[in-house]
């Protein structure tokens, strides 16, 4: 009896310590299951862990819990009460909070502006702007986060955008915060910074779940984990209980033996582009590097060294101050983006919400847009759309790409952010005179199984000959599949690493010091 008491009384304050439920949820779209029977709990100020491949069905789960989208079957409960959202200020009422993987802060205003819309101080019937500021400054001070809050988010750093989209979640005090690949463009010092300040939110008492693709982060920091699977809820438990090798398998139903593709050195002596003393201040002071056909060359430095400028000169899209840019040994002078594309110089952006993705547009029409004019112009220069939609479902459907998607003229809105950057890298696979692709941070916010597929791409490019510049915030990424790594410190090159020397204290000595 007395046994059967106090095995009751341990359910009762297990029960009554969780603070949000999902019982069998369920979401149909049109030919697809996103969430299948899926049921999923969260206790109160833990830190729980969701992992799960792209298009696992994370991103529909968060829709749901934030208001955005409504379950088409199941049930949610709230501190053991059912509840249900109609819109997403319904989640905001309660405290559920969540902080997206692709920013949504607005260019022209300061980072206070953006902390405290919707919700601005007001006097004489207009916004207080000190008052705005004052009020950002107190909760960014009592996050333990240090940045910019005065200067206009355009002008600021990936890094302090999503630091700043932190601070938003707390102008009013959330009971649940969801973070959504909160450190995908964060330095390594920043994720330090985030991490202790998550850990003090969970002192007082704000439960987390933390969505990130970067398994080191979820065994670091999580209580308990999540695994989804093709849109079910497939493996729960303390974190304490699994380790990397199991989460893989559990979240892409195979074993993955190696992290990275084995790396053959494809080059040959013929150098494809040599950049000389090139400056573009404040970012680029003085560059110099090489790259050969058939290498793969990585670039590694903090957010801010200037790797990325580099890569928008060498493209077209920025002015250089001086130096010299030899592609294919000719000069590169007033170059255009239109000028690269014609030359089979090609680039993948850093931010592929702001610089490359076409969302009001379906996935045929952003695997084709490069090639319309080229390839499928019919009769007085229109579109030949028949042979558009075979070209794009060539693309999708190809070995290489491994496209997950349910119609070809879906929406690329509706995509996972591994599959968008796939439609985006496949948009430049059929460019027939490529013989330079610049990748910058191409496995940004993607699953490790995707991760491995881009790494292969990369490497079957360089196969067939094309020089590849790898950038990436990612070391251990770099030091897996490149031929030779350059390493960046606030705009110059401080070392030059042969794969033989590759180390990360090595690494880290020279980008750090």
């Amino acid at each position: 009896m007395i046994t059967q008491k106090l095995e009751n009384s341990i359910k009762e304050k297990d029960q009554n310590n969780i603070l949000l439920k999902m019982n069998n949820i369920t979401k149909y779209y049109p030919g697809i299951i996103a969430l299948d029977d899926v049921t999923f709990s969260v206790k109160k100020g833990e830190i729980h862990g969701v992992i799960g491949e792209n298009g696992a069905g994370k991103s529909t789960l968060c829709n749901i819990l934030t208001g955005i989208i409504r379950p088409d079957k199941g049930k949610i409960y709230w501190k053991n009460k059912e509840i249900h959202f109609s819109q997403p200020k319904d989640a905001l009422n309660i405290g559920i909070r969540m902080v997206y993987q692709e920013r949504n802060l607005i260019p022209f205003l300061t980072g206070a502006q953006n902390i405290c819309l919707g919700d601005e101080e007001l006097k004489w019937f207009i916004n207080d702007e000190q008052a705005i500021y004052d009020r950002a400054c107190k909760i960014s001070e009592q996050l333990g986060i240090n940045v910019v809050l005065n200067e206009r988010v355009k002008y600021l750093s990936s890094s302090v955008r999503q630091m700043l989209e932190i601070i938003r979640a707390f102008i009013k005090q959330p009971e649940l915060l969801i973070l959504d690949e909160p450190t995908s463009s964060l330095t390594e010092g920043d994720i330090k910074v985030l991490f202790e300040v998550i850990r003090n939110i969970k002192k007082e008492g704000v439960t987390i779940i933390f969505i990130s693709h970067k398994l080191h982060e979820i065994f670091d920091l999580t209580d308990n984990i999540t695994i989804f699977r093709n849109g079910k809820s497939v493996f729960s438990s303390k974190t304490s209980d699994l380790d990397r090798n199991e989460c893989i398998k559990y979240m892409i139903n195979r074993d993955l033996k190696n992290a990275y593709p084995e790396v053959i050195d494809y080059s040959v002596p013929e150098k494809v582009l040599e950049v000389k003393n090139l400056q573009a201040l404040p970012e680029v002071k003085d560059i110099s590097f090489y790259i050969k056909k058939g290498e793969l060359l990585g670039l590694y430095g903090l957010v801010g060294s200037g790797r990325t400028e580099t890569a928008e000169i060498i493209y077209g899209l920025r002015e250089k101050d001086k130096g010299e840019i030899l592609y294919n040994k000719k000069p590169l002078n007033n170059n255009t983006t239109e000028k690269s594309i014609k030359e089979g110089l090609l680039l993948l952006p850093e931010d592929r919400k702001e610089h490359a993705i076409f969302n009001i547009f379906n996935i045929k029409q952003n695997i084709s847009i490069p090639v319309i004019k080229t390839k499928l112009s019919g009769i007085l220069g229109m579109i030949n759309f028949k042979k558009e939609k075979e070209y794009a479902k060539h693309i999708a459907d190809s070995p290489s790409l491994r496209l997950k998607y349910r119609s070809i003229n879906q929406s690329l809105s509706t995509l996972s952010g591994g599959n968008k950057q796939k439609v985006i890298i496949g948009r430049w696979l059929e460019i027939e005179n490529t013989t330079l692709f610049i990748m910058d941070e191409p496995t940004q916010g993607i699953d490790v199984g995707t991760k491995y597929e881009i790494y292969v791409l990369a490497r079957e490019l360089a196969k067939k000959g094309v020089a590849v510049l790898f950038i990436c915030s990612e070391l251990r990424e770099l030091l897996g599949i490149s031929d030779r790594l350059y390493v960046y410190r606030s705009g110059y090159i401080a070392r030059e690493l042969k794969r033989e020397e590759f180390s990360e204290e090595e690494v880290l000595k020279y980008a750090l010091a």
